[in-house]
């Protein structure tokens, strides 16, 4: 695989309330997988697979600071991603029953989107910080059914497995809103949150349909206490649910890694953890951190993850610089 490209800037601040600040940047990326000795299992069309792809991407933003308050943010920008080479030459099973095979026309994937945030600081004291995004993706790579020399179904593994690969088959809209919020209780005491709602779908047979990769809302809380070289962090973690009807058609088919609701279909449970991590500074060199997470051992899975988080867990650690 070989990647290329340049970057240009630019920077503009006519006073001390506004900047403005652009970029452009070229990228180019070229990849080869060869099956020339696996094709003998594969039974591929071809022997091997190449993906040339280049783009001009950019980025424009400004910053407004009317006060010694408010700050507003403006950003748009657009991004590409280039097939890689699992994407031009992995063969795995995605789910039983199912084999991804190589696609050799795959095209990069595109995003345009553009962010608006708003900082409210009374003087370190309180904060708030909000912010609003929307991205648009063309020629999303996603997986789908495919044929592979003209039949949909092969043996793979010793199973007749349905025949699939990475295709540029979708498009696809990503939003979301975003709130952070830090409070100065006292001189060494401070409450900071952040919460996170995120929304998504993407085209599938011409109808719309939930995003597999947008995650559940999240988000955490601390209380953070600050005396010398001493730092006491008690913080809770959480997830939202999503529901049946919120979990992406690919993932309804992943019944063995989801809970399943009254009605006996999979969906993704909420979920939190209280947690607790101290750090003291010895030296300039020498820290020690302890913490307790997952306190009350609750039992869970992060989003389309399959694997069960850890239970109650302490951990040590010493670190010394030289």
């Amino acid at each position: 695989m070989a990647i290329g490209g340049s970057v240009y800037q630019l920077k503009y601040k006519p006073n001390t309330k506004f900047v403005f600040q652009s970029g452009l940047r070229f990228n180019h990326v070229t990849s080869e997988a060869d099956f020339t000795e696996n094709n003998e299992f594969l039974n591929l069309p071809f022997t091997s697979s190449k993906n040339n792809a280049g783009a001009l991407t950019g980025t424009a933003g400004l910053t407004w600071s009317p006060n010694e308050i408010m700050q507003w943010k403006l950003n748009a920008a657009s991004a590409f991603r280039a097939p890689n080479i699992d994407d031009i030459g992995k063969v795995f099973d995605s789910e039983p029953g199912s084999v991804v095979v190589p696609n050799e026309n795959l095209r990069p994937e595109y995003a345009y989107g553009g962010e608006v945030g708003l900082k409210l600081d009374f003087n370190k004291t309180f904060v708030l910080d909000l912010s609003t995004y929307y991205t648009y993706l063309d020629n999303a790579l996603v997986r789908r059914d495919y044929t592979l020399n003209g039949v949909t179904e092969i043996m793979y593994d010793g199973e007749l497995s349905n025949v699939q690969a990475i295709k540029n088959a979708s498009k696809a809209w990503i939003y979301g809103f975003e709130v952070g919020l830090k409070i100065a209780l006292t001189k060494g005491l401070e409450l900071t949150s952040q919460y996170s709602v995120i929304g998504g779908t993407e085209e599938n047979n011409s109808i719309e349909v939930p995003i597999r990769h947008v995650a559940p809302n999240f988000g955490n809380t601390h209380l953070v206490w600050h005396y010398k070289g001493l730092t006491l962090d008690a913080f809770a973690n959480y997830n939202a649910e999503l529901s049946f009807n919120q979990l992406a058609p690919s993932e309804k088919e992943k019944d063995y890694i989801y809970a399943a609701d009254e009605n006996g279909n999979p969906y993704a449970p909420s979920w939190y953890t209280l947690n607790v991590r101290t750090q003291y500074k010895i030296s300039k060199a020498t820290t020690i951190t302890a913490a307790l997470e997952n306190i009350t051992n609750q039992r869970y899975r992060p989003y389309s993850s399959g694997i069960a988080a850890p239970g109650r867990n302490l951990i040590f650690a010493l670190k010394y610089s030289l």
